[in-house]
Formats: C-alpha cells, structure tokens, sequence
C-alpha cells in the first residue's frame, strides 16, 4: 500500500492549486498548465513505483519459536534484510498478539545493506501459544512524496511458560538439599524391605524372618526403611468451572510446584488433565528433564467451555495406574450436580489410592461473618456464600468418610497448602 506522505501534501497546495487556479482564469495558459500539471503527476507516479519497490527489496524473518517465562521482560530479535545497495530508513511496526505486551509498538532503524538484526522488547501476559504471522514495514519514497507500507509474513510463535520465579518456587532449584526445609518427626518406621541382620535384644518378634532363621541356624530380624520413588499424580480440571478468577492458572502453578517437591523427596511426578474427557495421561517418572516435559504438557492448558466428566477420568486412571499413587486433585465442587456426581464415583479410586481434593475458594464462597455486611445486597450476597461454605462442609466430611480428604484452599497460598498436604502424607506413611 501506497500512502501520500505530508511533503506531497505541501506541495500539491504549493504547485498544483496555482497551476489550476491559472488554467481557470486565463484560457491561454491552460495547455502548459496542463503540460506541467501532467510531469507533475508522472513525476509523482514514478516516485511512487520507486518507494513501492523499495519497500518490497526489504524483507523479514523472526525465529519459529520464542520460549519467555509470564510476566517477565523478553526480547524478539527481528531479522532485517536490506536488498538495496545503499541505507535505509525505515519504521517498522510489530502488532503483538493477544496475551503478548509491548511498550513501543513502532521503531524507526536505519537498515544497513544486507542483514541486521532488530531488538524488539516484549512481555508475555497470559499463558500459553501465541503467534505472530506478520510484521509491517513502511519506507519513504526516494522524492519523500509517498511513504510505501508493507505486510511481511513472519512464522513466530510465542511460548509463554508459568512463572515459576517466585521465592517459594525458585528455592526448588537449588543444589543444597533440604535448604529451609523444615524437619518432622517420621510417624512408623518404614515399609520397604531393606535387609536382614542379627536379632539383638529388644527387638520384635513380629521381624524375626523365620525362613531365614531356619536356613542360617540363629534368630535373624528383618530391617525396613521409608519408602521412596513414590508415584504421585497431580489431576487438573480445566473445564468451565475452572476459567473463573484465574483458577486454572493456581492449579497450573501448584501442580508444577508439586512436581518439584516430589522431585525433592526422591518420589516420581506424574500428570492428568481432563474436562468432558481425559486429554493428557503422563506416566509418573523423576528427573528435570520429566520435570520439563509436565511443563511442556500444561503450559498452554486452557479451560474449555464443558462441564467435567468425572467418572471417565476415574476411569482412566484406574486402568493406568499399576501401583498404589497419591492422586492430588485440583478441581470446583461448587457446583451442586457435580459435586454429587464426584462424590458417587471417587470412592472407586479411594478403595486403591490416596486421594486429595483440592478446590479454589472463590469470593462467593467465604462464611457470612467473615466481614461485616454492608447493605442489602451483600447481606443476601453473605447468605449466599454461607449456603455454599455449608455444602462444601458436608462434601467434606461425606469425602472423608469414603477415605478422601477435601481442602478449601487460599488461592494466595495454594503452593504452600499443596505442599504441606504432600509433606504430611509422607510423614505419616499414608502410601
């Protein structure tokens, strides 16, 4: 696209308006106006097919795949290539896509002939895919009369991942082990097997391992130890219910959280997401490079407009699962149906597994007195916070009867909750 530039503007008031308002009042010099006004106009033409081919002598590039970490500052190098043989000036415009941020949507370089290469600063603002197909460059003819724009395809995708930078999280990553760690007092004294040793005195006859008593002739003990490379699974909902008050994205934090503390404890992390159906099923196995892989999984989750099924989920990690597995739910039970349908169907998982429930405490849900009503309308807005706050107590308890256990949980303090419901089952050897 061609646009008339402001000199052009300038210069048809100053030339073209005289030329005509001559023409008009004296027929005798209406032919070299004519003349004049017609080398004006080619002039004008030819200045515009030069800026045009100018325009397309420049082309761009940006890499497919931009990796950049939510809200935090990232730079796209934007590759420039300049088919003329001399500089040139040019503006170039990048429209983000939607989740994406950029302070200056114009720059104004000077393109050296050949390749250059154009920083442009940018911040991912929402999870997930975002691509950017196309950039625009504009260039001024070579008389200044036009200024040439052009649409350049570009195949650039960015991938925002969960911002993972927070003092809770970060201390995940580092080598000291246990750093800040608090230390409980283990409940029992382990499962798994270890080995045989002497029976000395005091110990319980309940060890003495009888068989290798007879083949060795002297009483012989059986010693245990804590188990570890545990499974555990964090299953996130990311139905309708789950796309209200940046839901999904805790549940996606607290489940990355989760992984790096079961890494810590020497346990295998595995990952499941459904909505009206199971979309992903991630074996449990251990190592950052797992770790990466669950990020990779759940980076661009989004919430669907469906309702969660429940029983195929179940379903599926009943046919998956091998072994005994803490399954860490992140789910709404808010809604009344859906809630008794999780109720009747979980107990299947229950009678094999550890279960935990975990759901989001929205602002509708909170007791009535928790502040003091206002007016009217949050007096009937407190009752109704208090009917939810009700049901979701008497799920809890009809949950912990058939074996799960239900936390309400602070979407400000999610990760630590998740973990210290982790923690504590290791601590008492639930698995």
């Amino acid at each position: 696209m061609v646009v008339p530039s402001q000199r052009l503007v300038w210069i048809s008031a100053a030339i073209f308006l005289p030329l005509l308002a001559a023409a008009g009042f004296s027929p005798a010099l209406s032919a070299p106006c004519s003349a004049l006004f017609a080398v004006c106009l080619l002039a004008a033409a030819a200045d515009a097919w030069a800026g045009w081919h100018r325009v397309k002598q420049i082309g761009a590039g940006a890499p497919a795949y931009l990796r950049l970490t939510k809200d935090v500052p990232a730079v796209l190098p934007l590759t420039l290539r300049n088919g003329c043989g001399a500089d040139r000036k040019v503006r170039v415009g990048v429209v983000m896509p939607e989740g994406m941020e950029s302070a200056k949507p114009v720059l104004d370089p000077n393109l050296p002939p050949g390749s250059a290469l154009l920083h442009w600063n940018c911040t991912g603002r929402a999870r997930g895919d975002h691509p950017l197909r196309r950039i625009y460059i504009e260039a001024v003819s070579p008389l200044g009369l036009w200024e040439a724009r052009a649409a350049k395809a570009v195949d650039c995708t960015f991938r925002v991942y969960p911002n993972m930078r927070d003092p809770a999280t970060a201390g995940l990553f580092l080598k000291t082990a246990g750093l800040g760690v608090r230390t409980y007092r283990q409940v029992g004294r382990g499962r798994e097997f270890e080995q045989l040793r002497h029976y000395l005195a005091g110990d319980s006859f309940e060890d003495i391992h009888w068989k290798a008593t007879a083949k060795r002739g002297y009483p012989t003990v059986k010693l245990y130890r804590v188990e570890h490379a545990q499974e555990v699974y964090a299953v996130i909902d990311s139905s309708r219910l789950s796309a209200r008050e940046g839901i999904l994205e805790n549940y996606v934090n607290a489940a990355l959280h989760l992984a790096l503390v079961a890494e810590r404890q020497g346990d295998r992390f595995g990952l499941v997401t459904f909505s009206d159906r199971t979309h992903k099923f991630l074996r449990a196995r251990n190592g950052m490079d797992h770790f990466r892989l669950c990020r990779e999984t759940i980076y661009n989750l989004h919430a669907g407009r469906v309702s969660p099924d429940f029983r195929d989920c179940i379903t599926s990690l009943q046919t998956n699962l091998r072994r005994r597995a803490l399954l860490v739910f992140f789910t709404s039970l808010d809604d009344a149906l859906l809630a008794e349908t999780f109720e009747r169907d979980i107990g299947l998982l229950s009678r094999r597994h550890a279960v935990l429930v975990n759901v989001t405490q929205t602002s509708g849900m909170t007791p009535l007195f928790s502040r003091a009503p206002e007016d009217l309308d949050s007096l009937y807005d407190g009752l109704a916070g208090q009917l939810l706050w009700n049901r979701m107590r008497t799920l809890k308890i009809a949950l912990q009867n058939r074996g799960v256990k239900l936390f309400i949980v602070d979407p400000e303090r999610i990760k630590a909750q998740v973990t210290s419901q982790y923690l504590d089952v290791k601590r008492r050897q639930v698995l």
